[in-house]
């Protein structure tokens, strides 16, 4: 079981990745579920719980936007922060053409 953190011990919720603050709010809910919590420690715990589903609905709502805008713009906007992502690397067909890949993938018998 998951022991309960003290607020001092965890990161504030606005530094987290939408993975990191995922894998801490299914930890929670875990720990939540076994009712072995005292009432005050379970309603502290659920108050940060909800800190974590703001700020993962936070970074779902900003990459919904970035999508939009991509879409619309058929472009990054410039606000982004891009990753390692060279998109100079990326092999596309040219319109016309339908997609191909180079090798067979394992039908999974």
């Amino acid at each position: 079981m998951t022991e309960p953190q003290s607020n001092e011990s965890l990161p504030h919720p606005a530094s987290l990745t939408f993975e990191e603050a995922f894998t801490r709010l299914g930890a929670m809910v875990e720990t939540l579920e076994t009712g072995n919590l005292p009432l005050d420690q379970a309603a502290q715990m659920f108050e940060q719980g909800m800190a974590l589903v703001r700020r993962c609905t936070q970074l779902l709502d900003e990459t919904e936007l970035r999508i939009a805008e991509i879409r619309e713009n058929g472009s990054a906007p410039a606000t982004a922060q891009h990753d390692s992502l060279a998109w100079g690397d990326l092999e596309m067909p040219p319109p016309d053409e339908e997609w191909e890949p180079e090798e067979e993938l394992p039908d999974g018998d």
